[in-house]
């Protein structure tokens, strides 16, 4: 664990900065002066948008990188061409996926236009977004498998949010008029894969020579074969991702308002998934490594270690949250209180991914890697399927989508954890998981005793700091987590004593 307790602290603090700016952006700057939620909700859109675009486009070559690189790593021989050639794949599959977005602009115009016409006035700009998105995937799992982690975080969640900050505070002084701020916040969205391709060339780990190969030779056919599956397990996690959004703007009336509205609060939820992304990142190259090597024990240790972290780190995030949420929405426009249960269910499915552990990453990369496939078809379906049902039939709007999407979640990963169970004879559970749930129930019940402040600040402090140190303290105290301990006491030696 020390090189993933290393970089995942980096990465932590990268990812907290990330949303420090990101909540500036989404909850101070874009609601304030897109005083329409439609306007918000197409700025979010566009880049959910792409996200699946990209994963279309990528043919399962991320996935793949991580799996596969490992077999090709050499700078002396420029890693085999590894990167020449996983560009070639997806920039093919980028043109493939560009001709259907083209040929089905007539059916994408005819769901979206009445409900979302401000979509499909600016529909050009996700070829561009895709594009740079796709790039940015590869090479970020590119240098991921070299574990060079940082620098690519700090431009996914530093640079990149200071470029929509730079964009929103030209409109918001008036330079530029709504049109020009969305052609300014793409373009900007757009530069972040150009960062990653000067770090590569600073590191010396860019060559787009093809190549030839006995790895490539050796080991195409299982790639091209695991790729197959990867490409539909990728795409189906970024629709499960990414759908909610897209279905709010396409089924209910006055679509954009809802969606500016759904994925603010979304945004405010991502907090609790910080330490996951952080150590995952980490952990995806270490993984595919334990399976090479057929070091179970590593990994199994890996798996617990993990779950129990993010349930600590995740569930007190969440309750911090959670507790100040109606003070949290009172810097928004009084719209966005309508978002506040939205909140609550996203939560739950997020922090339960999060305290399913490695699961998804440990199925992927191991040699029953097609079953996920069975797995995400299932859910894509259930998530299309749920969040119809929510939103159309039972007539819930926002509420029932993040309904929707909470049962995906837990339904997704309760299927992953039995199949890692069956057939690895793993499970992430330890006994400090019950007492870290029943010191969670503790504090929530403690919060609600707590009398209000008239103050929001006064309140958010008063109800954050019992929380946080019983909760703190309880964790050290009773050792939930031999990782924090050490990283706490090595931080604060004194603390140990007392």
């Amino acid at each position: 664990m020390g090189i993933v307790k290393k970089q995942s602290i980096s990465l932590a603090v990268v990812s907290y900065i990330g949303v420090v700016i990101g909540y500036v952006n989404k909850v101070l700057l874009f609601p304030v002066f897109l005083t329409d939620p439609a306007e918000v909700g197409l700025a979010n859109t566009l880049i959910s948008a792409s996200l699946l675009y990209a994963q279309f486009s990528a043919l399962g070559m991320n996935v793949v990188t991580l799996k596969f690189f490992p077999f090709f790593q050499d700078k002396e021989r420029k890693h085999h061409g590894f990167l020449y050639w996983a560009s070639l794949i997806v920039t093919i599959g980028f043109l493939i996926t560009t001709l259907a977005f083209l040929l089905l602009k007539p059916l994408i115009v005819s769901r979206f236009s009445a409900n979302s016409p401000l979509l499909i006035d600016n529909y050009y700009y996700l070829i561009p977004l895709g594009l740079t998105a796709l790039f940015f995937a590869l090479y970020d799992s590119y240098l991921r498998s070299l574990l060079k982690v940082v620098v690519p975080s700090f431009v996914n969640e530093i640079y990149i949010r200071l470029m929509a900050t730079l964009s929103i505070s030209l409109f918001a002084l008036h330079l530029v008029n709504f049109k020009q701020f969305v052609f300014i916040y793409v373009l900007l969205n757009c530069t972040h894969v150009l960062v990653l391709i000067v770090y590569m060339i600073y590191l010396k780990q860019w060559s787009f020579k093809p190549i030839k190969s006995f790895r490539i030779k050796t080991l195409r056919f299982q790639m091209f074969y695991f790729g197959l599956f990867a490409i539909l397990s990728t795409a189906g996690n970024s629709i499960i991702s990414n759908i909610d959004g897209l279905m709010i703007a396409g089924l209910l009336k006055n679509g954009l308002y809802y969606t500016g509205i759904y994925t603010t609060v979304f945004f405010m939820s991502t907090v609790i998934l910080i330490p996951y992304r952080s150590i995952l990142k980490i952990t995806s190259p270490l993984i595919s490594t334990y399976w090479k090597d057929n070091d179970m024990e590593s990994m199994e240790n890996l798996y617990k270690k993990v779950t129990v972290n993010n349930m600590i780190v995740g569930g007190l995030i969440f309750l911090v949250l959670w507790i100040n949420i109606d003070n949290i929405l009172s810097f928004l426009p009084k719209e966005y209180y309508a978002g506040k249960y939205v909140f609550l269910y996203i939560s739950i499915g997020r922090l339960f991914d999060m305290i399913a552990g490695l699961n998804g990453i440990i199925t992927v990369t191991s040699k029953k890697y097609r079953y996920d496939l069975f797995f995400t078809g299932f859910l894509v379906l259930l998530t299309i399927v749920s969040n119809y049902s929510f939103l159309v039939v039972f007539n819930m709007g926002m509420e029932g989508t993040a309904i929707a999407s909470m049962l995906t979640l837990i339904i997704y990963n309760i299927l992953r954890l039995g199949f890692v169970q069956y057939n690895f004879k793993m499970q992430p559970f330890t006994i400090n998981c019950l007492w870290i749930l029943i010191l969670g129930a503790i504090c929530l019940g403690i919060s609600y005793l707590i009398p209000q402040q008239k103050n929001i600040f006064l309140d958010g402090f008063c109800r954050s700091i019992p929380v946080v140190a019983i909760f703190g303290i309880s964790t050290l105290y009773f050792k939930l987590s031999s990782d924090i301990n050490n990283f706490v006491y090595g931080v604060f030696p004194k603390l140990k004593r007392f």
